[in-house]
């Protein structure tokens, strides 16, 4: 094999199995695994023709990264999916194979390398990305561009950090109009709402990118973790904040309870379509 080095792109796409997203996702990361590096394309291009060369060829032998000589088997649209994403950059790590041919081949043959070696492009180590979107493989395939942004955990973390912050400094404010005597009395909210804060700062970083996206739906999810955490306080309390947080989301009431983030499901919603 014959290694150069390419350019930095700006963006790529990466076909995947659909049951592997939630991981991907998870992980911010597109890992080689066996490999020395993990194979994206620039364009969709590109991807339209490495899918026709490779896996849409049922039938058609390759050797895996561990040199076995394997076919293609019936590709099935519906169970993977492209994601195009933004690399975070890092210089010297990009490059392209040259695909090697046997000494005096056709010039059909040359050609048809030369062309096969443009489609990819790879990255040397695991990929850390961002500003993801994924892009429908069956609609794609007949032409049209179905696409969604989808966030990794680091980025939903972020956002809800934020989230919990302003709805944290907004009780805090709260706590000043409050008379000397109901202050007394809401004692104990008020333990449960700085509690949860804690615990959000100290577990935040253990939360599955589920759990985010469960939280980041309600407009204050500082306030549904503190009525939560006032209900369940005999449970021991390091592992209190993620045991109460799936209890939470398997009893399905906090959707109908508390006030829903619309400008938030509204970004869940946005999908966009255009022609290939």
């Amino acid at each position: 094999m014959a290694y150069v080095k390419a350019p930095i792109p700006t963006e790529v796409y990466h076909l995947t199995q659909l049951d592997k997203l939630d991981g991907i996702l998870n992980d911010g990361k597109i890992r080689r695994f066996g490999d020395t590096e993990c194979w994206f394309c620039e364009s969709l291009e590109k991807m339209k023709a490495y899918m026709e060369r490779t896996v849409l060829c049922e039938g058609k032998a390759y050797y895996d990264v561990g040199g076995q000589l394997c076919h293609y088997p019936k590709f099935e649209p519906d169970r993977h999916v492209i994601l195009k994403l933004k690399p975070c950059r890092r210089e010297g790590n990009w490059y392209r194979w040259n695909q090697e041919i046997p000494p005096h081949s056709p010039p059909e043959l040359v050609q048809a390398a030369v062309e096969f070696s443009k489609l990819k492009i790879g990255y040397r180590g695991d990929l850390a990305f961002k500003n993801a979107e994924t892009i429908n493989v069956a609609e794609f395939l007949h032409g049209r561009i179905v696409r969604q942004g989808v966030q990794t955990a680091s980025e939903l973390l972020e956002q809800l950090s934020e989230k919990i912050e302003q709805g944290w400094v907004a009780y805090q404010k709260s706590l000043y109009a409050r008379l000397p005597g109901v202050l007394i009395g809401t004692a104990d909210e008020i333990a449960a709402t700085a509690a949860s804060y804690s615990e959000f700062l100290c577990s935040g970083d253990n939360l599955s990118r589920g759990d985010l996206l469960y939280l980041l739906q309600f407009e204050n999810p500082l306030e549904v973790l503190r009525d939560r955490w006032m209900l369940d306080q005999s449970i021991e309390r390091r592992s209190q904040f993620l045991g109460m947080l799936e209890i939470l989301r398997s009893e399905g009431h906090a959707e109908q309870d508390y006030s829903p983030d619309e400008a938030y499901a509204k970004t869940q919603k946005n999908e966009m379509t255009m022609q290939f």
